[in-house]
């Protein structure tokens, strides 16, 4: 658990994270990417997860678009890093509010905002997957109640559509 104090009321977060050798805050919550907040660098690091299939720069740039927006990160900093498929970006320093402790404020409510997206897509495929598999009365048909004729829709059987059949 990691308290925040931003200049009044402390803010507590609850984040899967860990502190690697270096001294850099890995945060391991999102289900794409992982994000590490290197202190000494003043910058925030994605990298995508091992187990990702598919391309994460979607989730990375989404990521520093939000924080671009609440204004911790540096918008002309963002860049592809070091490690392949990674980007990192700037955090913005200040001599009022500690900047690392904001900057992972902000991730927390990332990551919640995302924790919701991603629930609200995995009901909307269970639904579509049901709606395939399981249709209601109004969009199916019972086996014979379309009657079957010889030719029907707008394939004639036996004729093949061959448009430079006699041209050389």
């Amino acid at each position: 658990m990691i308290k925040i104090t931003l200049g009044g009321p402390h803010a507590t977060v609850e984040l899967n994270a860990r502190r690697a050798l270096d001294g850099s805050l890995l945060i391991m919550d999102h289900k794409k990417i992982d994000i590490a907040v290197v202190p000494d660098k003043m910058k925030v690091v994605t990298f995508p997860k091992t187990t990702a299939t598919e391309d994460v720069y979607d989730y990375q740039n989404k990521l520093f678009e939000f924080l671009t927006n609440k204004g911790v990160v540096d918008n002309a900093s963002i860049r592809g890093g070091d490690v392949f498929r990674s980007l990192e970006g700037i955090v913005y320093e200040n001599e009022d509010i500690n900047s690392l402790q904001a900057t992972v404020y902000v991730i927390a409510e990332f990551i919640s905002n995302e924790a919701q997206s991603d629930i609200a897509a995995a009901e909307y495929e269970k639904e579509l997957e049901d709606m395939y598999t399981h249709p209601s009365d109004r969009d199916s048909t019972e086996y014979g109640e379309v009657p079957q004729h010889a030719e029907k829709g707008s394939m004639r059987p036996g004729y093949y559509y061959h448009p430079l059949r006699n041209r050389y």
